[in-house]
Formats: C-alpha cells, structure tokens, sequence
C-alpha cells in the first residue's frame, strides 16, 4: 500500500443503477467482545449486498487481504448475484480511508480499470485471488438468486427482458426463471477468469474487449475500440467537510458527496441535539428545518455537473460546503413550508428512483472502504454481451435530467462528461476519539436523503447505529412534495405548524437502503482497527465469527433496506460508456 500522509481516498469508476430494496448483510470477523453489547463482536467487518458476496469479502480479509481487496472481490460477486444493479458493464465510487495514508478520488469512467486502480493503490493479494471465489461461484451449482429472480416477475421489466438480447440469459423459453432455479452463466465465468489472468486491460485493449464490442455492434452499439481504450484514471483530492468533531469525506461533483455535506452544513447550524427534540414541538422543528433543506438541496443539485467539463462550475464544491452559502439558506428558512418551487430553485420533475449496490468494509488495520456501483436503471441498456455475459449501462440517461438553474432546456452532452450521480459513499473520521463511520446508501435520488438522516439520528442525536438505520425516513422530490415510509407516521405529528402547511404527498414506495459500519475506541486503548460488530438486516442472516487476535473498541455495522415494492418502469433505453452517447432529445426531464 502507497505510503505518506494519511488522506481519505475516494475512487470514482461512474455509473449509476438501481437495488430493488436489497436485503444487505453484515458479516462479522470475530467473537462476542463482552463490552460491545448485544450483538456485538470484535474484529473487521465486511458489508454487502448479499451474504454470499458478504463472505466473499470476509474470506479475502481473513487470508490478510486488504479492505479494498475485499471490497473488490465483494463488487465481483455482487455483479453475479444482482445483475440487475451493477456489473463489469457498469461504473462505481470508492470512498477509501487509509489508516497509512488516508484522502483522495479516483474518477474512471469504468468498473474494470476502477477496481485494478484501486487495487494498485491499496491491494495487497495477488488480483486474480479476488475473482477466485466468483468464478467458483459460478462454476458451481449456481443458482436463480431471489431478489433478481423478483426484478424478472416484475410485469414491466418481464415484457421488456423478453424483447432483448437479455432473454437468453434470464428466461427459460418463453418464462423468466424463477427464484432457486438453475442459472449457467459460462460466459461470465469465462470473462472473470481472462479478467483474472490477464488483468484489466483484457477488457479494454484485448481480445475481451474487442468480443464485447462486436456482440453489442450487432445491436446498434456505436461504441468503439479507441472508446475502450481512451479511459484512464483520474486522481484527485475528496471533499473534506467538518461536522463537529468529525470530518466528513465524501466524492466531489459529478457524485453527491457535496450535496450530503450541504445538507448537513446547513443543519448544523440548528443545533439539533437529543435535548431539543425530545418533546414534540422539538421534533416538529427538525422535520421542518430537515424538510426545507432538502427542498434547498433539489435546487442544487443542477451543481453535480462533470466539473472537467463545464468551467463554470468549478467552484461548485467550495460554494456548497462553504459557511456563505449555508448561512444564506439558512436565513431564507422560515415557519411556512408551501414556498413556490422557485423559493428553493426546484424546477419540476427531474431525477429517477434507481437505486445502487453498497459494500462497507473496515480493516483490521483501521483502514476503511464505502464503495457504490451500478448500471443505472434495472438491467441497465438491457443490452448483452452473449458471448462476453457482460451487461451494459445506460449510464448517460442521467446526462438528460441535468438543466442550467432556471432553464426549461436539457443541454447536450459534452464529449468525455460523467454523467451527474446522488451516490454518497463516505467515511466520518474522528481523529481525537479514534471513531470512524462509513455509511453509503442505495435508491437513486434517494440515497441523499436517506444517508443524510441516518448521520443526523447517530451524531447530533445520539441514536445507536442500529435505531439510526431503521428510523423511518422521508424524502422531498423535485416538486417539493414530501414522500415518507409507511411507518412514518408514528413520529409525524401532523396537527402541529409548520408540518401541516407542507404538501405531504404519498408513501415512499421506490426501494432504498443505508449500510454503515462504525468503530468505536473503548477507553484510552489504542486504535487498531481490531473491533465489535453489531449487525442489523430485515434480511435476518447471522454473523459469522473469525477468532480477533487483539481487542481494543467495538465496530457497529447498521444494514438495513427501505421498502421493498417493485415500483419500477423506464422512459427510455440509452446505452453508455462515456465516450459514445446519444442526443437526449428531452426539453423536459421524463419522469419515472
């Protein structure tokens, strides 16, 4: 691993996708630590998608790997078990905390040259032993996973599969499979073990790549070999917000890292705290200040465009993480919540509700990862590599919701721009207490607001991570309506100003999720990264254990998804990778 000064490192490999309210799963690497509490062990943790990824990472922690080697092989797998969200096809954001070394992001539009970036950076196994235990995966009796096997029955998406080059893969004759039932995937197995042995570059320079292209050419695919070719790495520094006595770092623009910080600046200076909310005025006060904040923070959002290119909002990150800005925000909050869309910047329906996949991983060492992938929207283009069993992205949709401030008109994609993403994988370091928290989320537009309530429940609150996680949340879209669980109405007082004047809308019914992972220093004993892990999913799996060589605080690991109703349709299929994209042909954003 790089030696120097300690940084907080986020990769960014770009693309975004959907998680159908995917049960994730803690896995513990150690024993009950008497001091931890309930549910409690010490050692790392590994936090994914699914338990068989969960295990995946565990494994690759226990033969002495690194946390971003865990991370990698746990990405690798979740891209076999939910195809539907992520895969080699698609993009991903690291956000990496080095207990050596410790900030800055990687941008690669690409998940492939991500994940080898990454572990050049931070590896410490051999690569091709983190696609061993996928490939064995798949090489085995591999079976129909449950949760995709629900994105296939889903009416919609079915009638859409059977359309494409994807029924090949998905369906058994004229029925999708079902949940359970044999699934062969040689070609991906295939791919992963090329991948393994010739390392990245086979997919972007070699025979793999040059297969894929004329697989999906045969489509209509305009992508090609220079396109391949020309992605490269991007190093640079992650936001740095401080909140109290943590800091905050989290990816910049195009990924949401300054959106969540934002929002959290400008709550701060509320004072929230466990004392003021706990009689109910008090709790009326934060929904109201929460509320409009995040009508503030729709108004933004039009900032998370690819800095590198659009000149004219270099500066985005610096304004909105600065005291100015917050300042002013705060003073434009008073006691009415029904303001025009134009009081906040809110211009109509923007944005869609797909959702991600999320691994948290915390190291022995005390290094940590948050690390959010995807295709985009559910099965991405829909387009297949049948000969690669590599699915495409249609990452650049997203290139068609942004707009100038004010503007009704969807500006072209420039050549070589990230398409703007409400991912937010990030790591609260607290230096004097030897504290962290990785916390990401899953859900699209979502993911902000979810993440951000999640931080504001454990930190200014004094929520136990595992409270924090399953609190009912509430989301504003881009009407400004407010959306809010099923459950939420048990601590929504409605009868009280100024929430009565707000225009509550509907259930939130799109799937979303929030992962975190928080060690803890027990007493004046020295960091070492050896932890407790308290373990939370609807899910209902268990840990399991790996023996600690040493004992010294206990880490906290909080994953639990939002609903779970398919609520899903697509406006449109646009295949992307960057550096071929098609006209948006939109003057206003469709909506979901």
């Amino acid at each position: 691993m790089a030696q120097g000064h300690k940084a907080t490192v986020s990769m960014v490999l770009l693309g975004l996708g959907l998680a159908l309210a995917i049960i994730v799963s803690a896995v513990v690497l150690s024993r009950r630590h008497a001091r931890c509490g309930p549910q409690a062990f010490a050692h790392a943790a590994v936090a994914a998608d699914s338990k068989v990824c969960s295990d995946i990472g565990r494994a690759i922690l226990q033969k002495h790997g690194s946390p971003v080697d865990a991370t990698i092989a746990a990405l690798v797998c979740t891209g076999v078990v939910h195809p539907q969200s992520m895969g080699l096809g698609g993009g991903v954001i690291f956000t990496i905390y080095n207990a050596t070394t410790g900030a800055q992001w990687i941008g690669v539009p690409g998940e492939l040259r991500g994940y080898a970036e990454a572990h050049r950076r931070h590896g410490r196994l051999p690569w091709a032993q983190l696609f061993r235990p996928t490939i064995a995966l798949l090489r085995g009796d591999y079976r129909m996973p449950s949760v995709l096997s629900q994105f296939l029955q889903n009416d919609f998406l079915r009638s859409s599969l059977s359309k494409t080059s994807l029924r090949q893969l998905f369906f058994n004759g004229t029925e999708p499979l079902r949940a359970q039932d044999p699934f062969p995937w040689p070609a991906l197995a295939a791919t992963l073990e090329t991948v393994a042995t010739e390392g990245a570059e086979a997919f972007y320079t070699g025979t793999l790549g040059q297969t894929l292209l004329e697989d999906i050419a045969n489509q209509g695919s305009r992508l090609t070999p220079q396109d391949l070719a020309s992605f490269r790495p991007e190093v640079v520094e992650a936001l740095a917000m401080p909140l109290g006595s943590y800091t905050l770092y989290s990816p910049p623009p195009p990924a949401g890292g300054a959106i969540l910080s934002f929002v959290l600046n400008v709550l701060r200076g509320f004072n929230f705290s466990s004392e003021s909310v706990a009689r109910p005025e008090g709790s009326v006060n934060l929904y109201h200040h929460l509320v409009e904040t995040l009508k503030f923070a729709g108004g933004q959002r039009w900032r998370l465009w690819d800095p590198r290119s659009h000149l004219e909002i270099q500066n985005a990150s610096q304004d909105l993480l600065g005291e100015a800005l917050a300042q002013h925000i705060r003073q434009q909050i008073d006691t009415r919540g029904d303001h025009q869309l134009s009081h906040y910047g809110l211009d109509g329906p923007s944005g869609h509700r797909m959702g991600t996949s999320h691994v948290s991983v915390l190291g022995e060492d005390g290094s940590a990862v948050a690390a959010t992938s995807t295709i985009n929207t559910p099965f991405g283009a829909m387009l297949y590599s049948p000969r690669t069993g590599i699915l495409l992205n249609n990452e650049l949709l997203d290139l068609c919701w942004r707009r100038p401030l004010g503007s009704k008109v969807t500006p072209q994609p420039v050549p070589g721009e990230r398409p703007p993403s409400s991912m937010v994988p990030s790591i609260f370091i607290n230096t004097a207490e030897g504290s962290k928290l990785v916390i990401g989320g899953a859900g699209g537009e979502l993911i902000i607001s979810a993440v951000a309530q999640a931080i504001i429940k454990k930190l200014w609150l004094g929520f136990d991570l595992r409270t924090a996680i399953a609190a009912p949340i509430l989301h504003v879209n881009s009407n400004g309506q407010v959306e809010y669980e099923p459950n939420f109405s048990q601590v929504r007082p409605l009868s009280l100003p100024p929430l009565r004047q707000m225009p509550w809308c509907m259930l939130l019914r799109a799937p979303h999720g929030v992962s975190a992972l928080q060690y803890l220093r027990l007493g004046t004993l020295p960091l070492l990264g050896l932890s407790g892990v308290e373990k939370l999913s609807r899910g209902g799996t268990r840990p399991i254990l790996w023996p600690p060589r040493q004992e010294t605080g206990c880490l906290l690991s909080m994953l639990l998804p939002g609903q779970r109703p398919l609520h899903l349709g697509l406006c449109s299929v646009l295949f992307s990778l960057e550096a071929s994209f098609p006209s948006c042909g939109l003057s206003d954003s469709p909506t979901w």
